[in-house]
């Protein structure tokens, strides 16, 4: 069989195991309240960006102004923190590269491992006395919920425009699996291919 047809395969099975669980109803049903989350992230964002720091100002200056191992230091920093400056303002940056899809590689490489060093920072959070008793009192139920639906959070943030680093850490707060997790966030390169072929002019 080839890599191809296994991982179609695979994905199958998964599908037919979420939809079984509930997965999908269960992410339906919150995705009013995740819809709220955003907007109310969204508005912050604005507010800061608006009366405290233009944001695209500053992800401008750092690219006209400093080295590109600042840059990509300030990208990775950015990406741990709930992604302040949108990953596709670095792949617009590095469109005239000479070797562009390398360049990119390294930005879908550090946004990686921001949210493996998002999922360690989740892990410490969770040793926090009121973040302990929300996970293991409080909302218990939510975020086994959560736990046990993990993996696909963890995709779908992975590949959309959702806020990538906040998952992670969540991941790191539940102790979701970190042999799965890691697995699973390669699905963060896909985004960065699909994106990097529309900026670079390709579909």
């Amino acid at each position: 069989m080839s890599p191809i047809k296994k991982i179609v395969k695979r994905g199958h099975i998964y599908h037919v195991y979420y939809r079984r669980l509930g997965a999908y109803r269960f992410i339906g049903q919150n995705s009013l309240k995740l819809l709220v989350t955003l907007i109310i992230l969204g508005a912050v964002v604005y507010l800061f960006n608006k009366y405290v720091l233009d944001i695209s100002q500053l992800a401008g200056y750092i690219t006209n102004h400093f080295s590109a191992p600042t840059v990509f230091v300030s990208f990775f920093i950015s990406e741990v923190i709930f992604g302040l400056i949108s990953p596709e303002f670095f792949m617009a940056w590095i469109a005239s590269f000479k070797y562009k899809w390398l360049w990119l590689l390294l930005l879908a490489v550090l946004s990686y491992l921001a949210g493996i060093a998002a999922y360690f920072i989740g892990t410490k959070l969770y040793h926090l006395p009121r973040i302990h008793s929300w996970v293991d009192i409080r909302f218990a139920k939510q975020f086994q919920q959560i736990k046990k639906f993990g993996g696909l959070l963890i995709v779908i943030a992975a590949l959309t425009p959702l806020p990538f680093s906040p998952i992670c850490m969540v991941a790191g707060v539940i102790n979701y699996s970190f042999k799965r997790f890691v697995l699973l966030t390669l699905s963060r390169i896909i985004r960065f291919a699909a994106y990097g072929a529309i900026i670079f002019g390709l579909v």
